[in-house]
């Protein structure tokens, strides 16, 4: 995504640069009706919660967007080009403040998120998609130590493409992300962020906060059984003291069997 600029008058435009400058104009008309309206108020709304409900398709074009939410889903079972494999995921979620619905609650603005393989391998779609967001390219060992919470609340101009499944489903792609326009701002975030992360402390509340189906999702992964198996050794070996101390009896009943 860019500005187009002319070498002549008597150059024409490919296709796709009349189409995506018309674009640009569109956005820019929306951001513009944004400052003068000014319509959208400072809305309380949950971090978790899918603002598209009531089978509303996130608009195709570019869209001024902020990313609110990072979510590690962790290793799972992925399927690619008919071959499984275990994959560690993280998924980031974006607001469009210039487009709004109401979804039941009052005008919100859409969101769309994306899931990727957590690598920032040269070749990974995560590092492709970071650098255009970033306008910059990474060397390998920038990327090695890249930290991806660190775009909880960066502003973005993202691209959405609607696409058919399989299955007949209309629905929105996001294909990418850019630096914003230049002269162009992000209005003030709307959505409150959200980070879910393994080594936090409030892994469980935030969990909990989660739609039905991301806790499917992220309670598959390997990283999620392995908190259940570390709570699991904590519980058996706080009860295991408690015993040996004669605190409480052992309810191991195994002594009493007449065999």
């Amino acid at each position: 995504m860019g500005y187009y600029k002319r070498q002549s008058e008597q150059e024409q435009m490919s296709e796709n640069e009349w189409f995506w400058q018309n674009e640009e104009t569109k956005l820019a008309n929306k951001f513009e009706n944004y400052i003068n309206q000014n319509q959208i108020n400072n809305m309380s709304i949950i971090a978790q919660q899918n603002n598209n409900s009531a089978g509303q398709t996130v608009p195709a074009g570019t869209h001024v967007a902020r990313c609110y939410q990072i979510i590690h889903i962790g290793t799972i079972v992925d399927t690619y080009q008919g071959e499984e494999k275990l994959v560690n995921k993280v998924r980031l979620v974006f607001e469009l403040p210039l487009e709004t619905a109401d979804f039941g609650k009052g005008e919100q603005p859409f969101s769309i998120g994306r899931d990727f393989t957590l690598s920032m391998h040269e070749k990974s779609g995560l590092r492709a998609f970071v650098q255009s967001w970033l306008g910059k390219a990474m060397s390998d060992s920038e990327a090695s130590k890249f930290d991806i919470g660190t775009l909880l609340g960066k502003e973005a101009m993202v691209s959405v493409m609607h696409r058919t499944a399989n299955t007949g489903r209309n629905y929105a792609d996001l294909k990418g992300a850019s630096p914003l326009a230049k002269g162009m701002t992000c209005p003030p975030q709307v959505n409150a962020a959200f980070l879910l992360d393994y080594d936090s402390q409030d892994f469980d509340l935030r969990f909990s906060m989660l739609p039905e189906w991301l806790q499917n999702k992220v309670s598959s992964s390997a990283e999620f059984s392995q908190r259940l198996d570390r709570a699991a050794d904590q519980i058996n070996k706080a009860k295991a003291m408690l015993e040996q101390s004669g605190l409480v009896q052992s309810t191991d009943d195994t002594d009493d069997m007449p065999f």
